[in-house]
């Protein structure tokens, strides 16, 4: 990309302005979202295994101000690809633990005066959690399961990303040079054909690199499946499910001071579809729709995220 002057100040300042506006309303995507059934409360039998690798795609093209979407002149956009291989572990019949550990590559078009795309690449924050089953309740081709989920994000990804020899800013970084904890109750119910999810997640964020802290993140979701394909065993099974996840950000800060232009709360309709062709193979893949968004300052929202996994289990 060309580096031109406009009064002095060269075209990467421009470029890093433009990108605060952008990166600021980057998402809360990270490891832990890209597991294969991380949020459900049932547990791998003791000594299995799970190896799984998922994409994630995530958009955001339409300038908010609160909960209004404004003009976008300057055709501001975002774009990021995360890649995350998860492997699980049945410690215990009631204990699984999994280490999940993903790449991104972001994107963000600037001004048509800056005359190119920031982008960036590599190893995001690998993420160490564990899954303890506090209840289970089987009956008749029915059973309850409760779990709490526990876990670390650790600073292993990449934070010195360059665009022509400047530092891109924090949330432009596919690591984000922070230990961040985080715990979940789960809870997931099968009855017959049908099966309840639902869990309430919170993320405690850290200062990271470029003394950059992001907002701490908490998360509701309530979700249904009907198993509309049903074989004899071995044959193939698929289920299509519905639900509704409340996200909330709080406002980050920068340096120790609050950063106006951050802070969110989401209201997404999930759309999914959960196939097992033959036993032990897991394929899922669910669709991100917003129906509500509000932002502290003005901010990208989100207009789509996509997931899809694949997953073995033996």
């Amino acid at each position: 990309m060309r580096v031109v002057r406009f009064g002095g100040v060269p075209t990467i300042a421009v470029i890093c302005c433009a990108a605060a506006v952008i990166c600021c309303s980057a998402g809360n995507a990270a490891a832990q979202e890209g597991g294969i059934e991380t949020f459900a409360a049932g547990t791998l039998f003791e000594e299995g295994w799970r190896l799984s690798t998922t994409y994630l795609y995530e958009r955001k093209g339409t300038l908010y101000r609160g909960s209004k979407d404004i003009s976008n002149p300057q055709d501001l956009e975002r774009e990021a690809h995360r890649f995350v291989t998860a492997i699980d572990y049945g410690v215990l019949p009631q204990l699984t633990a999994s280490l999940l550990i993903p790449v991104a590559y972001q994107e963000a078009r600037l001004p048509a005066a800056t005359g190119g795309k920031v982008d960036s690449f590599g190893l995001a924050d690998i993420a160490l959690l564990g899954k303890y089953r506090i209840f289970k309740k089987d009956w008749e081709q029915s059973t309850l399961n409760l779990a709490l989920i526990s876990g670390l994000e650790m600073p292993s990804g990449k934070t010195d990303e360059k665009e022509n020899g400047s530092r891109l800013p924090p949330e432009q970084q596919p690591g984000s040079g922070a230990w961040n904890p985080l715990v979940s109750l789960a809870s997931t119910a099968s009855l017959d054909r049908l099966r309840f999810d639902g869990f309430v997640f919170y993320k405690f964020n850290t200062e990271g690199s470029q003394n950059f802290e992001r907002g701490d993140f908490f998360a509701v979701e309530l979700a249904g499946a009907y198993r509309f394909l049903h074989t004899e065993y071995p044959g193939p099974t698929a289920s299509a499910r519905l639900g509704f996840q409340y996200r909330n950000e709080q406002r980050g800060e920068i340096d120790g001071r609050t950063n106006p232009n951050s802070g969110s709360d989401q209201i997404l309709l999930r759309i999914g579809l959960t196939v097992h062709p033959v036993p032990g193979t897991d394929i899922n893949t669910n669709v991100d729709v917003p129906v509500f968004q509000d932002y502290k300052g003005v901010q990208l929202g989100l207009d789509l995220r996509i997931f899809f996994g694949l997953g073995f289990r033996f």
